[in-house]
């Protein structure tokens, strides 16, 4: 199969990205008026409900499917085999999961308090197996990825502003998202008939793929527990008002996560295929480009997004959330360190099969944020599940540079982490200073604290002839450099 420019993949990734951002941007701080601090709960416990059952039906797909077809992308035949293999695989167990989802409806009072909210969730992971993303993303068809994501955010976009009109309308919203995702899933299912059949092979082997399969389980579902276990837990300790208030700096953290990691996240079937094929110089230059550009995003947002937590959540959700800021404050460090992380696991480990090293490490983190969760939910509610979170993410990334070291110690470039460093300190300086000042509405607040750390961290990392930034800069402006001068932003090497 012809392989894709990652330059391609990446802009194609930051534009699915920056939808998945621009969704939330307006709607959330529509629905969380509308509907209320409790209603917001009760749908956020659901959906944490259902990702929780999506993530033990699928296996582990989303990351070994991506993996499994990035290395069999060349043989046809070898590729149909192995989707198909995954796939029975998938609905087997969503089967089991679905019946056990809606037989707990039986024993559990909080379910059987809503189930209008159970029954749509489960829908949702009914769809699941069919959107078969992994498959998409290990055979980097991104460009699919991006159309089919604009098209049914902006079909949900005009629902929710046409039907959620009230706070009993709750329900009505669960339902817009949750459709809108099935029926993502479904395009998707269709859609994959262009490169594989469903008509039955013979031979299939499933069991040689149960042992990668359940470590990468194994390591979803910790690290799931950074974003649903907490919400779930909270909402049984501290109640829906803490859920609400959770959600809302979870709900920041998680959209500007995805941006910070738009350019690796298609980087993981490429290296896969390198690790795979052997080609270590290849290898070597995507990493040392994608370490640049983490830290290059990742330091200056966690920065500003601290010390603008409070306007930020009277944009997202007004008065009534302002005991999000905390909440919000603690959990923006994580953007770095998971930043990193997605250097040291999806980037280095997963790829080199070295599965039960990530295991490790992200289990790790999970026992202890399920610990701190149970210490401090209770006292603290929100905050207890902010700090539970940080120092989690925070464990799970020093066990994997401790497995990664050879390659992070062997790819980085420190002048480039002190430029970031010194340009970003110096944004935030100037930003406090314009801050004591600022006395206008909240919308041109941000815009003109925006324009201050933004303006003066670009120039100043421009200014100290930062290669990265300037190799960034030459993509945007569209502009090739001359032989010479720096090298294209992610040419492949090879």
């Amino acid at each position: 199969m012809k392989m894709r420019s990652v330059r391609r993949n990446a802009v194609l990734n930051i534009t699915i990205t920056c939808s998945n951002m621009l969704f939330p941007l307006l709607v959330f701080p529509y629905v969380s008026r509308v509907l209320q601090v409790d209603n917001m709960g009760r749908v956020s416990f659901f959906t944490s409900v259902a990702g929780y059952a999506v993530l033990v039906a699928s296996l582990g797909l989303s990351t070994y499917g991506i993996r499994a077809v990035a290395r069999v992308r060349d043989d046809r035949e070898a590729l149909i085999k192995t989707v198909q293999e995954l796939l029975y695989m998938n609905l087997i167990v969503t089967a089991a999961v679905i019946t056990l989802m809606l037989g707990s409806a039986l024993f559990v009072d909080k379910f059987k308090e809503e189930l209008t909210l159970l029954f749509a969730n489960a829908v949702l992971v009914l769809s699941a197996p069919f959107g078969m993303s992994w498959l998409f993303a290990g055979l980097e068809q991104y460009e699919y990825i991006a159309k089919r994501t604009l098209f049914f955010k902006a079909l949900s976009l005009i629902m929710i502003f046409m039907l959620v009109r009230e706070p009993a309308d709750y329900t009505v919203y669960a339902w817009i998202t949750i459709c809108s995702s099935a029926g993502s899933n479904i395009c998707n299912f269709i859609y994959a008939g262009r490169f594989v059949t469903y008509i039955p092979r013979k031979n299939l082997q499933f069991k040689k793929h149960l042992k990668p399969m359940i470590l990468l389980f194994a390591s979803a579902l910790a690290v799931n527990i950074y974003t649903n276990l907490d919400t779930v837990m909270l909402g049984f300790i501290s109640g829906d008002v803490q859920v609400g208030l959770y959600t809302v700096a979870v709900h920041v953290k998680t959209v500007l996560l995805a941006l910070v990691n738009a350019v690796s996240a298609v980087l993981l079937p490429r290296l896969s295929y390198y690790y795979s094929e052997k080609k270590e110089d290849a290898l070597n230059h995507l990493l040392r480009k994608s370490i640049s550009v983490i830290f290059m995003l990742s330091v200056p947002i966690t920065l500003f997004f601290i010390l603008t937590a409070k306007e930020w959540i009277l944009l997202f959700g007004g008065q009534s959330y302002l005991g999000a800021v905390p909440c919000m404050q603690l959990i923006m460090p994580v953007l770095l360190i998971s930043g990193f992380s997605n250097v040291t696991g999806n980037q280095i480990l997963i790829p080199a099969g070295k599965d039960s090293c990530f295991m490790k490490a992200v289990a790790s983190g999970a026992v202890l944020d399920l610990c701190l969760n149970a210490l401090l939910m209770r006292p603290l509610g929100g905050v207890g599940a902010a700090l539970a979170t940080l120092l989690a993410e925070l464990l799970q990334m020093m066990i994997q540079l401790y497995y990664a070291h050879t390659y992070i110690l062997a790819n980085i470039r420190w002048k480039t982490l002190i430029n970031i460093t010194v340009s970003a300190l110096a944004a935030s300086l100037l930003l406090l200073i314009v801050r004591c000042m600022a006395d206008f509405h909240v919308w041109l607040e941000m815009a003109v604290f925006s324009m201050v750390f933004f303006g003066t961290y670009g120039g100043c990392i421009l200014g100290l002839r930062e290669p990265a930034a300037l190799e960034m800069l030459g993509c945007l402006a569209g502009k090739r450099k001359s032989p010479g001068q720096i090298k294209h932003m992610f040419a492949e090497k090879e």
